[in-house]
């Protein structure tokens, strides 16, 4: 049997420490997709695709482009209420599973608080005061997955993982059925053999020729979301200037469940384990924008916005299970003979326990989403209606994370980011119709592939996003009412656990779909 020995506090810090750096890709990928912006504002922006830059007198300008505040006339209140709905169907060695996760939320707050107006005589002719609260990334998903694997099993990730660790090592991180490491769970659970006091470690033997049944499940809950101020001026009817800034909210929730049954794999039937990751944080941002009246007919504009400063708090958590006929395990020697007991008979040790929980890894650091920076056009038909274009620029290869005193870990993911993630230029086209009162909106929007070929799962996957809007809304002198839909169709997979040789592992292809709902009632006063 093995003896498990307390755990000295200066090693248990080495180990976090340890499982801070190997955390660094899951920091990396959370922060774009903090800073994955697809669609958000009224109902009135979303239907015509987006389209922020060069548009005014509506409440996303706050969030938007804040210059847009500068056409506002009256004061105003406003509440889009959203239902976004999320499909996944995955593939993964052969076999598909579909899966949907609904999501009601209100996707924007506002009030713009109009200025009285200037004398005419003067060329500055009305500022305006707006404030918004607005949902900028919907985090929320699920997915299915499973197959059987005639390759590998997960026992076989965390042998590579475990490497030539010291057994004593492995033992000692045991902390009496509390373990340190994953490593030490599959190792005290039996899951994982060494072959010499230093490693490294094999699958068990009933294990070695084996086929695993793995399923699994990945459930998403969270947001970005942010408060935002924005002042903005009129000058001359002609150009419009404003500044806004704010704090961020973000929230991040995933759980994966993952079961492999074992095939012709002797006392061993099965393994679980589950994974919690719970990140949140909050910060800062500032934006400026612009948009000039060229002519009745031409408004041009433009926007900056700075990367938001965040101080982010994760928490990840473990947990294994084993399921052993009556929890007694063969054992066998270095060369995969079975050793044997006093009586010539087949030793076996007992579990003492089939379930532990890795002792949570609580971890602090600082992220900034990148800048992103729109330019666009807007051509108007008269009173009839308009048609509008612009072009954001966001440099997702200068996201970081760091702490603030390890310049290590600041390095790896530094370089992380530049391998893993491309800038892009993601491209809006929208138009709407004015009849009397009535509006009718459409647009369309191509989000480029942010992921490079370096990418660690399946990198050269094209996840690039078609987006799709339409909307149609009512508008008089007292409030108006808009609803728009949007549906966004893109590629995406997920990896249970990797090897060092690709071909002996599989990814979960995903045909992802979106719709979004948004419906907005503003009153004016």
């Amino acid at each position: 049997m093995k003896t498990h020995n307390h755990l000295l506090l200066v090693a248990a810090l080495g180990v976090f420490t340890g499982q801070a750096y190997a955390q660094s890709r899951l920091y990396s990928n959370t922060a774009l997709q903090f800073s994955d912006i697809t669609q958000s504002g009224s109902a009135r922006f979303q239907g015509v695709g987006g389209n922020h830059a060069s548009l005014g007198g509506d409440a996303s300008n706050i969030a938007g482009n804040p210059a847009g505040l500068g056409f506002f006339n009256k004061s105003e209140i406003s509440l889009s209420p959203t239902l976004y709905s999320i499909s996944n169907k995955s593939s993964y060695i052969g076999s598909s599973n579909t899966d949907q996760k609904l999501n009601p939320n209100l996707s924007q707050f506002s009030l713009i608080l109009a200025g009285n107006p200037q004398s005419y005589n003067r060329e500055w002719r009305r500022t305006s005061f707006g404030i918004n609260y607005s949902r900028q990334v919907n985090l929320n998903n699920m997915v299915t997955y499973g197959g059987t694997n005639n390759r590998s099993s997960m026992i076989d990730d965390i042998v590579e993982v475990a490497g030539t660790t010291p057994v004593n090592t492995l033992e000692n991180d045991y902390n009496n059925g509390s373990p340190y490491s994953i490593e030490s769970a599959f190792y005290n659970l039996y899951l994982i053999d060494a072959l010499s006091p230093n490693g490294p470690y094999r699958r068990p033997i009933p294990l070695s020729r084996s086929s695993f049944q793995q399923t699994g499940n990945v459930e998403t809950s969270g947001a970005s979301s942010q408060w935002t101020f924005a002042y903005a001026g009129n000058y001359a009817d002609k150009l419009y200037l404003g500044i806004s800034g704010g704090f961020s909210r973000h929230s991040y929730i995933r759980r994966h469940n993952y079961q492999e049954q074992f095939v012709n794999s002797g006392p061993f039937r099965s393994l679980d384990y589950r994974e919690d990751i719970n990140i949140n944080g909050s910060g800062i941002f500032l934006s400026a924008g612009v948009i000039y009246r060229a002519n009745p007919f031409l408004q041009l504009g433009a926007s900056i916005h700075s990367p938001t400063w965040s101080s982010m708090r994760m928490t990840y958590e473990e947990e294994l299970g084993v399921d052993v006929t009556n929890n007694s395990v063969p054992v066998y020697d270095s060369n995969s003979n079975p050793v044997t007991n006093s009586q010539g008979q087949q030793a076996y040790d007992q579990l003492p326990t089939t379930r532990v929980n890795i002792v949570p890894f609580d971890f602090e650091y600082s992220m900034r989403t990148p800048l992103r920076a729109n330019g666009g056009a807007t051509f108007f038909f008269g009173k009839k209606g308009f048609l509008t274009a612009s072009a954001e620029y966001v440099g997702y290869k200068g996201m970081s994370v760091r702490t603030g005193d390890d310049n290590q870990f600041k390095t790896n993911n530094r370089r992380l980011i530049q391998s893993s993630f491309n800038n892009v230029v993601n491209l809006r086209v929208g138009g709407e119709a004015r009849i009397n009162f009535f509006r009718v909106r459409a647009g369309v929007a191509f989000l480029p592939n942010p992921y490079s070929q370096n990418y660690n799962v399946e990198g050269k996957l094209d996840r690039s996003k078609f987006q799709f809007s339409g909307g149609a809304g009512y508008r008089n002198e007292r409030f108006y009412i808009d609803l728009a839909g949007t549906y966004l169709q893109t590629k995406d997979a997920f990896v249970p656990y990797q090897l060092n040789d690709p071909s002996n592992y599989f990814s979960a292809k995903l045909n992802v779909s979106q719709v979004n709902v948004t419906g907005t009632v503003g009153l004016f006063f």
